[in-house]
């Protein structure tokens, strides 16, 4: 994935639910950082793309990944786990 600057998208986020990648996104981009949505499944290996073992990922471009981390944690949004 590729940003309008030719730069690599990051992922800042993993949200367990459609509802808490909306909110994040929606935070995301009122603070003007693009961002996209994509579906990681950590049981795709086992034909598992839906429910508990799937997740979406928040990805911003990397040259503003700091700035998305930096507002995530300010709103406690952020995940060190």
């Amino acid at each position: 994935m590729r940003n309008h600057d030719n730069g690599v998208w990051t992922a800042v986020f993993e949200a367990t639910t459609y509802e808490e990648a909306i909110v994040v996104k929606g935070m995301l981009e009122a603070a003007k950082i693009p961002v996209v949505l994509d579906r990681d499944s950590v049981g795709s290996g086992l034909g598992i793309t839906d429910g508990l073992l799937s997740e979406l990922v928040v990805k911003v471009p990397k040259n503003m990944a700091a700035k998305a981390v930096q507002l995530l944690q300010a709103k406690q949004m952020f995940r060190t786990e």
